[in-house]
């Protein structure tokens, strides 16, 4: 008469239970990461979306001789605490500058354009609920945009020595040609906004 061992399916039942366990922990960890980057990432493209408006903006009504305003992607650098993008001028002859970062002939560094510049609060309050102040205002001063989808007429820049001390410089160094101040600015201007997120340092073609 045969012995049946059936302490042997008890085991691989539980060693099956367990791996199916780890399974569901591993998968719940993973959706949690993910849901919380997701919302991380609409925090940081409703903030940009608006501080990207607002640079381009001041750029195209305040000086001629644009023909293109773009913005690189986002990029979050948790390694030096910066959330960023780099806007970029093209005058008419085809000649692209970035703003922001160093001017090496004149020996000037300017900010970069995002986090800790350009927002007075980036985050989310208690309710997880969007929180988002530019730095800058029509009247001077930060303001609270949290629920605008398009730049409001009180955050539209009405001077900014940050854009215009860093435009006079690259035209001094020579990376911008026929660019000047004036009312009315460049309305013909094409305008690109990019709210593409990259976790890492900025690629040397915005650098």
């Amino acid at each position: 008469m045969a012995v049946t061992d059936k302490t042997m399916p008890k085991k691989s039942r539980w060693k099956k239970m367990i791996g199916i366990l780890f399974l569901i922990i591993v998968l719940l960890i993973g959706g949690k990461i993910y849901m919380d980057r997701k919302k991380e990432d609409d925090l940081y493209r409703h903030g940009f979306s608006l501080l990207e408006e607002q640079i381009a903006t001041y750029i195209v009504e305040h000086y001629a001789g644009v023909s293109k305003v773009e913005f690189s992607p986002i990029y979050v650098d948790w390694s030096i605490d910066t959330i960023e993008t780099v806007p970029v001028i093209y005058d008419q002859s085809g000649n692209r500058a970035i703003l922001g970062g160093n001017i090496r002939s004149q020996n000037i560094n300017f900010s970069g354009f995002g986090v800790p510049t350009g927002f007075y609060a980036l985050e989310f309050n208690y309710s997880g609920k969007h929180i988002i102040y530019l730095g800058a205002s029509k009247d001077g001063g930060e303001i609270d945009v949290s629920n605008s989808t398009v730049l409001p007429e009180a955050a539209r820049l009405e001077k900014s020595r940050e854009i215009d001390d860093n435009i006079d410089a690259l035209i001094a160094d020579g990376q911008l040609t026929a660019i000047y101040k004036q009312d009315g600015g460049s309305p013909n201007a094409e305008i690109v906004y990019n709210l593409n997120i990259i976790r890492g340092e900025v690629d040397d073609e915005w650098q």
